[in-house]
């Protein structure tokens, strides 16, 4: 039988300078990384699955216990595209600077204050876009409102680095063949009261209670929405998706859904709410690839092919530091 731990120790610390290294990781990643934890302090790993998840979740509570009074978390958040699991270490405090919607660099050291402003700046127009999405033209055309509060400015160079480590970090992600910039599930996870700042409000999933960005929203009330993955797996189990509020039927089994042509937006319209599943299983999760831009002539939107990096038609010296 496997050892019960109730203290913090060297099995929790390895587990934590692991994630702390990688910063997101995916339901194989963890739990090879909390095995070869246990491994290396002679703990014995349980032979079923159950075990195996209820014994990470102990220790994961055990760590949050002691990372809670300096700020920090573990948290599970999920990948709005795939439904796959993944475990972060993310930041607690608060995100605003005094009453201004610029992101705190105090919380996150990672990120110089210019990449943090660049980041605001993406953020800020992906979640009040329609589609809940950018170009990547769109995004470089915003280095030019970085610094003009007084601080320096960015580079296009610039610009396009930070955004292929915000990817590799899993703050953003690529989308629709990778020529759309979207907020991924480290930005949704860690920076859920910055978005009620910036947008008012977030939606909440009707079926796992996790935020919504890109989902199916009903137009009956604000904030009515559903992770589309979660709607198809109501689907699978044969349940019908309806609204509480309007009783609208949003999703079926045996007819997909219903407003496909207006939610795959991302903006309010009618849908509606299935009965409640239990979370799924962890799954694996992808980490997204580098990012490059290439030019698409025939329709003038910039797309970004798998594996290459953003490229700018501006020089850096175009813009001053």
């Amino acid at each position: 039988m496997p050892a019960e731990v109730d203290g913090y120790e060297d099995e929790h610390r390895i587990f934590l300078q692991g994630l702390m290294c990688k910063g997101v990781l995916n339901s194989k990643e963890v739990n090879a990384l909390h095995e070869k934890a246990l491994t290396m302090c002679k703990i014995d790993i349980p032979e079923k699955k159950a075990e195996r998840q209820g014994l990470l979740m102990r220790n994961i509570q055990i760590i949050n216990d002691q990372l809670e009074p300096v700020g920090l978390i573990i948290r599970k958040g999920v990948d709005e595209d795939t439904g796959g699991s993944c475990f972060m270490l993310v930041n607690t405090q608060n995100r605003m600077v005094g009453g201004s919607r610029d992101l705190g660099a105090h919380v996150q050291v990672q990120w110089s204050a210019q990449e943090l402003e660049y980041l605001r700046l993406m953020a800020t127009e992906i979640l009040q876009s329609d589609k809940k999405s950018i170009t990547s033209r769109e995004a470089l055309r915003l280095t030019d409102q970085v610094g003009l509060g007084g601080g320096k400015k960015l580079t296009m160079e610039h610009a396009e680095g930070t955004i292929n480590r915000l990817i590799a970090a899993r703050w953003i992600k690529l989308v629709e063949e990778n020529s759309e910039i979207v907020l991924d599930v480290r930005f949704l996870g860690e920076m859920e009261s910055w978005m009620i700042e910036v947008v008012g409000g977030v939606a909440k999933c009707q079926t796992c209670r996790k935020v919504v960005v890109r989902g199916q929203y009903c137009g009956c009330e604000e904030g009515v929405a559903w992770h589309k993955y979660c709607l198809e797996k109501q689907a699978k189990m044969g349940a019908t998706t309806k609204c509480k509020k309007c009783g609208d039927v949003i999703f079926a089994p045996e007819e997909g859904n219903k407003r496909a042509a207006e939610e795959e937006r991302g903006e309010p319209s009618k849908g509606g709410r299935g009965k409640r599943v239990s979370e799924e299983d962890m799954e694996e999760d992808e980490q997204p690839s580098q990012m490059e831009r290439a030019r698409n002539r025939s329709g003038g939107e910039e797309v970004v092919p798998k594996g290459r990096r953003v490229r700018s038609r501006r020089k850096s010296g175009d813009e001053s530091d």
